[in-house]
């Protein structure tokens, strides 16, 4: 037996090759959640874009009882918890503005009168 019997044999691939520079910036893009050339991410039909744009951590001080609630709906949704905050912050920026904008409304009505 050869030296080169025991040579890695090279299977043909059907992806197209990657140049370095491609995969870097590729790399960057992923970093920022902007995948383009090697994605294994699948962006669902709910996601919008804000989802894909760069964040920053942060951290809270939650209750026992906050973060158990958070624990069970990521377990019921399957969604990561973080995911689920944004989510929750979005929708109660969304409730607060349609209340502001409401009363506002109404001392408009009460003034005009």
């Amino acid at each position: 037996m050869a030296l080169s019997d025991l040579k890695k044999k090279c299977l043909p691939s059907n992806k197209a090759a990657l140049t370095t520079d491609e995969f870097i910036d590729d790399a960057n893009n992923y970093a920022l959640g902007l995948p383009r050339i090697v994605s294994l991410r699948h962006q669902s039909a709910d996601e919008d874009e804000q989802s894909r744009l760069p964040m920053r951590h942060a951290t809270f001080t939650l209750s026992e009882e906050a973060i158990a609630a958070l624990n069970d709906l990521s377990e019921l949704t399957g969604e990561a918890k973080s995911k689920l905050i944004r989510r929750l912050i979005l929708r109660a920026t969304q409730v607060a503005q349609v209340e502001l904008n409401s009363v506002s409304d109404r001392k408009n009505k009460t003034g005009s009168d």
